[in-house]
């Protein structure tokens, strides 16, 4: 990111005075960013993990019916039958679905409150204050 200098009209324009509200606001801001960026992470990793059960459920399509699989729970494999194996992958898969549309709900609420505060707070400072991320 480039950062950029304000020129000395914009600079002397720019002596708004900061009030406890406006501070409250920009620490919000900051707050939220710091928190999309984690959900952002969290999220990727939900969608890398149901890929994972995906592609694990297509392999087991290839298995013997009779054949006994290992699952992985915890740091530990049980072999188990295959239907059963099907059926934790299922609803590991529809677990990770809901958790994602949270995530998805969360980062948008955090969007929607970020752009007020930047409306609200470009309206006070203008040029002064960067708020693009």
């Amino acid at each position: 990111m480039a950062s950029r200098m304000l020129s000395r009209e914009d600079e002397a324009a720019s002596e708004t005075q900061v009030s406890r509200e406006d501070q409250d606001n920009i620490n919000a801001f900051s707050t939220l960013h710091q928190k999309q960026g984690i959900l952002t992470e969290e999220l990727e990793s939900k969608h890398q993990e149901k890929e994972y059960l995906s592609d694990v459920s297509q392999e087991l399509e290839l298995a013997d019916e009779d054949e006994l699989v290992p699952y992985k729970i915890g740091d530990s494999f049980l072999h188990l039958p295959l239907e059963e194996v099907q059926t934790l992958l299922e609803s590991g898969s529809d677990r990770l679905d809901k958790e994602i549309e949270e995530l998805e709900a969360k980062m948008n609420g955090n969007r929607e409150r970020m752009e007020a505060l930047k409306v609200t707070l470009y309206a006070k400072f203008g040029k002064a204050i960067n708020l693009d991320v």
